[in-house]
C-alpha cells in the first residue's frame, strides 16, 4: 500500500482524551498506512496526573520525574499517553503494555512492534503524534504565530531557491511559508532519524498553493528531486499550529538505517551519508559508557 502521491492525507485527528475518539486514527492506519493525532496538554492534564501514570510510563517515569516544572512534566507526560493510547488503539494492544523506547540515533519506537513506526512533536499545549506502518514517519509542529521570516531562521533553514520563493509571496504569507519549510524540515529528518545532524539547506521544498496539495521534496537548485516513494504534508491545528509530516514507503525504522538510494539528488545523498556515517563512529565509540548518538529530544 501507498499513500496518495501529490495530495495530503485525511486532517490530523483531535482526542481529548484517553478515551479518544480513536476510530478514524484505527481507520487511517489501515486503510492509508499512517495516521496523525493530536491532543491539548490542558485536556489531557487529569490523565497526566492520574493513579496509573507510571504504569503507562513504564521505564521513562524516572525521565518524566526529572522534568523540571510542572507544566513541562505535564506536556512530557501528556505526548507518551497520546503516543501510547492511539498505538494501543491500532495495534489492539493495551497502552500500558507497549513500552516507549530509543534508538541510538534518538529516534522513538514500541519495542516489540517493529511494524509500526511513531513520531511525536509537541509545542507549547500542542502534542502530535505519527503513527505509519508503511515505513518510517515524522512530525514536527509549531505555532503559527511564531516569528519566523525576517529574524534569520529562514538564513539557516531555507536553501538559496527558497528564500527567492519567498521574496515572491505577498508579505503577509511569508512568515506561514517559513514555519511549513521550518516544520516539514523538522519532520523529514526526524523520520530519516538525523534531525538537525542533516543541513536544512541540503534540500528543499515547494510551497503547495492549496491545502489538499502536498508539498514536493527538490534539490538545491529548486528542481524536483526524486523522493523514493516519501510522502509530505502540512496541517493547520485549529488556526493556531501547523503540523508537518513526512511518511517513508519502506521499513527503514525497523533496520535503524538510512537508506538514501532514492534520493538523486546528489548533495542531499551525500550529507545523509556522512551524517550515518558520523552516527555509525559515535556509537560504536560510546559502547564502552552505555551512551549512543544524540537524538533530538522529544
Amino acid at each position: 500500500m501507498s499513500v496518495r502521491r501529490g495530495l495530503a492525507g485525511p486532517p490530523p485527528l483531535r482526542v481529548t482524551s484517553p478515551d479518544g475518539p480513536w476510530e478514524a486514527l484505527r481507520g487511517a492506519v489501515r486503510d492509508g498506512g499512517y495516521g496523525l493525532a493530536y491532543g491539548l496538554a490542558s485536556e489531557w492534564a487529569a490523565a497526566a496526573r492520574g493513579p496509573g501514570l507510571r504504569g503507562l510510563l513504564g521505564h521513562e517515569y524516572g525521565r518524566y520525574l526529572a522534568v523540571n516544572g510542572e507544566e513541562a512534566r505535564t506536556r512530557f507526560a501528556v505526548s507518551r499517553l497520546v503516543l501510547k493510547h492511539g498505538a494501543a488503539a491500532v495495534l489492539g494492544a493495551g497502552p500500558a503494555d507497549l513500552e516507549l523506547a530509543r534508538r541510538p540515533n534518538g529516534r522513538p519506537y514500541l519495542r516489540g512492534c517493529g511494524r509500526l513506526d511513531v513520531s511525536l512533536s509537541h509545542t507549547g499545549d500542542v502534542v502530535a503524534v505519527g503513527l505509519s506502518r508503511l515505513g518510517p514517519i515524522g512530525v514536527d509542529v509549531e505555532p503559527q504565530g511564531r516569528a519566523a521570516y525576517g529574524t534569520g531562521l529562514e538564513e539557516d533553514v531555507c536553501t538559496d531557491h527558497e528564500r527567492a520563493a519567498l521574496g515572491w509571496l505577498p508579505e503577509e504569507d511569508r512568515n506561514a511559508a517559513v514555519i511549513r519549510l521550518w516544520t516539514l524540515k523538522e519532520a523529514y529528518t526526524k523520520a530519516l532519524g538525523l534531525g538537525t545532524r542533516l543541513s536544512f539547506r541540503s534540500f528543499g521544498f515547494t510551497t503547495p498553493s492549496t491545502r489538499t496539495a502536498a508539498p514536493r521534496l527538490l534539490g538545491t537548485d529548486g528542481l524536483p528531486a526524486d523522493d523514493g516513494g516519501w510522502h509530505f504534508e502540512t496541517h493547520t491545528l485549529d488556526d493556531r499550529c501547523t503540523l508537518s509530516a513526512a511518511v517513508g514507503p519502506a521499513p527503514h525504522a525497523a533496520a535503524g538505517t538510512v537508506d538514501a538510494s532514492g534520493m538523486v539528488d546528489s548533495g542531499l545523498m551525500r550529507a545523509v551519508m556522512t551524517c550515518s556515517r558520523k552516527d555509525a563512529l559515535a556509537t560504536t565509540g560510546a559502547e564502552g559508557d552505555g551512551n549512543g548518538t544524540a537524538g533530538r529530544p522529544a
